[in-house]
């Protein structure tokens, strides 16, 4: 057969090697590169068959491929592993072509991809939640080391076009190599749907891509890994930016910016690190303001108390920033810098009879330090105790509720009365209130809302009223905007009421009865952070 022929079907595929094999399969002619030493194809591979060359299921891949090729056909690209003994393998790409004037013969073109590697057998390697993988981070920022930390994200494509028993044996695979190539072994977390993170020394030179690409070859199915890598720099304050990086890979995740993990999370925590100082000054300076909401006794429109509301310069609405405080673990500051704002108030000439409530979050109340520094902060006058009241806020989750009962409980004996803020938002109020002794409830304000037009809503308050009533509880519904809400609030036995129609949050606590605003009052929007 001609030389030229074969020549050609090098020349056509740009491959490394040329390998014809007759109709029998075996291989007749090789020429070119060689994937190893040892394994030059003129050598080694000719007169036996070209199965025999490759891993089992890449044998039966190229035995199914090269048996529906036809005369004058080109097969698709085949990424196979080739095997080099003893458990060593490297990946080719073959294609397989047979010219008309080869019949039977086929002509075989092979590229070689990547390095050789050795593929182990899959350990009981568990990839780490994303929890233990900061964690993990923590640890190894603290050791100092002089080559650079970095967090690789990595999006594997194609895992959907695997199903059954070939998806379980290649997820296994796929953990076991994304933490083998991890910095020691066992850093790496699977993020969401096919994204994964792993921590990698900035100067490693190992390609996650091909490790991927490894396994792949080895379950006969083709994969793509996306990896970006992003440099971890520590901060002076370590645990502050530990928060802020599991922050931005939370945005990360929930914004579905796992497309652009590099610059989405970089980005991201570059900016929350900003606000992370920021808030910190913000909080050491008291660079902020309260404003007071008056809560009425829905009866006779007498004034029961104050809310003390925040007031953050820059901000339309504290909301965000609050929960922002609340993630990086920056609220307990806060806090109590709003408690000691109040006192200050309550300490000016005239309002030695004023009662305020400040809020206070979940997160506060995790440790002793918060109630604890209260307690110090009115030491010296016990009758603010008996006047101040705490509105405990469910924007954080409270995780330890038998130790949040210790401490609210130590608060409450000290005088302090407690209310629990939002109620009806979420699905754990009614589980705090049993398991949290309080003095009263504040009724969610969309409830309050909707009761007008809402049999439902008004159904719910009405019998949390009754439920509240049992266990000795006030009850505050807030966003209380116009007189018929007032008026159906004390109808369904709701004891006190917050909203514009009472008034608006002003610098200072306006002692004299509010004028009530007409029903026709416009609804305002919500004023608390709570």
């Amino acid at each position: 057969m001609a030389l030229n022929s074969r020549l050609l079907g090098l020349a056509f595929a740009s491959a490394d090697t040329l390998v014809e094999i007759d109709g029998a399969g075996r291989v007749v002619l090789a020429m070119g590169a060689a994937p190893a030493v040892g394994h030059a194809p003129e050598a080694a591979w000719t007169n036996r068959p070209l199965t025999a060359l490759f891993e089992r299921r890449s044998a039966e891949r190229l035995r199914a491929a090269r048996g529906t090729l036809t005369p004058g056909a080109r097969s698709e690209p085949l990424d196979l592993l080739y095997s080099l003994g003893r458990g060593a393998y490297r990946r080719v790409r073959l294609r397989l072509f047979s010219l008309p004037e080869l019949a039977p013969h086929c002509s075989c073109a092979l590229t070689w991809l990547g390095q050789s590697f050795e593929l182990e057998t899959p350990e009981d390697k568990p990839l780490l939640s994303r929890d233990a993988l900061m964690r993990q981070t923590g640890s190894l920022l603290a050791a100092q080391s002089s080559d650079p930390l970095s967090l690789a994200f990595v999006d594997v494509a194609g895992l959907d076009q695997v199903e059954g028993e070939q998806l379980d044996s290649l997820t296994a695979r796929l953990h076991y190599a994304l933490q083998s190539i991890s910095i020691d072994g066992a850093s790496a977390s699977h993020l969401a749907g096919n994204a994964y993170a792993l921590l990698r020394h900035e100067s490693d030179t190992a390609s996650i891509e091909e490790a991927i690409q490894n396994v792949a070859a080895l379950e006969g199915v083709e994969v793509s890994a996306d990896v970006r890598q992003v440099e971890l720099t520590p901060g002076v304050d370590r645990q502050a930016t530990l928060r802020a990086m599991r922050h931005a890979l939370e945005v990360c995740i929930t914004n579905g910016a796992l497309d652009d993990p590099d610059v989405t999370f970089k980005k991201t925590l570059d900016r929350t690190l900003v606000q992370m100082d920021s808030f910190r000054t913000m909080v050491k300076a008291r660079d902020f303001a309260l404003h007071y909401q008056p809560i009425v006794d829905l009866d006779s429109g007498a004034i029961h108390h104050f809310e003390a509301l925040a007031r953050i310069p820059g901000c339309d609405g504290p909301e965000s920033t609050i929960r922002l405080a609340e993630t990086l673990a920056l609220i307990e500051s806060f806090d109590l810098v709003v408690a000691e704002k109040a006192i200050q108030q309550m300490l000016q000439p005239g309002y030695g009879l004023t009662r305020l409530a400040v809020n206070v979050s979940a997160g506060s109340l995790a440790t002793d330090t918060y109630g604890e520094a209260l307690l110090r902060l009115t030491a010296n006058h016990r009758d603010i105790r008996r006047r101040l009241s705490l509105e405990v806020t469910e924007t954080a989750t409270i995780l330890d509720l038998p130790g949040t009962q210790r401490r609210l409980a130590r608060l409450r004996q000290a005088g302090f009365k407690v209310y629990l803020d939002d109620f009806g938002v979420g699905a754990s109020s009614f589980d705090h209130l049993n398991h949290l002794t309080v003095d009263g409830v504040k009724i969610d304000g969309t409830f309050v809302m909707r009761a007008i037009e809402d049999d439902r809503s008004r159904t719910l308050i009405r019998h949390l009223v009754e439920m509240c009533s049992g266990l000795e509880l006030k009850t505050v519904a807030e966003r209380v905007e116009t007189g018929e809400v007032a008026e159906l609030m004390l109808k369904l036995g709701v004891q006190l009421g917050q909203g514009w129609f009472f008034g608006r949050p002003e610098p200072r606590p306006r002692l004299e009865r509010p004028t009530l605003a007409a029903t026709s009052r416009r609804r305002g929007a919500v004023e608390s952070w709570g």
